[in-house]
């Protein structure tokens, strides 16, 4: 099939046909594939525990955080194993199903134990927190603190921390998720205050609370202290226009004057339909002597 050109080589063992789209991460997949090759994918992914599972700066690449590279690739395996290959690498350490995720088909070490493999070979520190930064920021990840401390327990005073993990733990993640996890916080907050004020028992709840408010307003009296300083106040407003209208002189301006502040004295409180029905009343007053004027004129003209 190469002669024919129907397939190419990808590393020693491993082809893909050539008229074949590019898979994702697909030289990561050929090293993988090539480490026990004697055996189908199908075949070693239903192994348990998995024969290889990508780790360390491999699996951070893979899990789409940081700034790693997937070369050179590197796997965990249960047993110990070398290759001669430059570009692979196999770390033999046990792992637990719980801390593997597949990602685009690849047993992949989960982002807890990917911060554990990376601190444990000695990767530099300001990556690994770019790792988390990165897994929280981008990829919305919610790293897990209990498992976290577990697994940093081990090499925790390596790192001068106490042992059990926790302190280390704790201290990763307020270095680098805690912003993160409070803007999270109020994102979840808002959105929660939204849904329960537009809900039909918060409306509900408003209506009767403002009900109940008004009534306990009324009964102590300062409802009508209120509307009394209210219309005081109006009065004073509607005397001052009321003086400089009938100042103005003109025909119909007093008994303007007249009727919109008797309009105004029956006001049983200052309202926008009782100001609009006292301007039409004082208005329809104003109007009269015009009539009358025009008729006299009419009047004038005919003689």
């Amino acid at each position: 099939m190469v002669d024919s050109m129907r397939a190419e080589p990808m590393c020693y063992g491993v082809y893909r046909f050539a008229a074949g789209s590019e898979p994702a991460h697909a030289d990561l997949k050929a090293a993988w594939l090539s480490a026990f090759p004697k055996e189908t994918a199908a075949e070693r992914l239903a192994k348990r525990p998995f024969d290889a599972v990508v780790a360390a700066e491999t699996a951070a690449a893979a899990l789409g955080a940081g700034d790693f590279h997937l070369s050179p690739y590197t796997f965990i395996t249960a047993a110990r194993k070398q290759t001669v290959r430059k570009d692979m690498r196999f770390l033999g350490c046990s792992l637990d199903e719980a801390d593997v995720v597949m990602i685009d088909g690849l047993p992949t070490t989960s982002f807890e134990r990917t911060v554990f493999d990376l601190l444990r070979i000695d990767e530099d520190p300001s990556l690994v927190d770019g790792f988390m930064r990165d897994a929280a920021r981008n990829r919305a990840h919610a790293f897990d603190f209990e498992r976290l401390s577990e697994l940093l327990g081990p090499i925790a005073s390596r790192h001068g921390f106490p042992e059990g993990g926790a302190a280390f733990a704790a201290d990763l993640v307020l270095r680098n998720v805690s912003d993160v996890l409070v803007d999270r916080a109020n994102d979840a907050l808002r959105s929660a205050i939204v849904d329960i004020c537009g809900s039909e028992a918060f409306q509900s709840a408003a209506k009767s609370a403002n009900g109940l408010l008004l009534d306990i307003l009324r009964s102590t009296g300062i409802t009508s202290k209120l509307e009394e300083m209210q219309r005081t106040l109006f009065d004073s407003i509607g005397s001052m226009h009321l003086e400089a209208i009938k100042e103005i002189g003109f025909p119909g301006t007093e008994a303007f004057a007249n009727e919109l502040a008797a309009a105004t004295d029956a006001l049983p409180k200052p309202s926008a339909e009782g100001v609009a029905s006292a301007l039409a009343k004082a208005t329809r007053a104003l109007d009269a002597p015009r009539e009358s004027n025009r008729a006299v004129n009419a009047v004038s003209e005919e003689k």
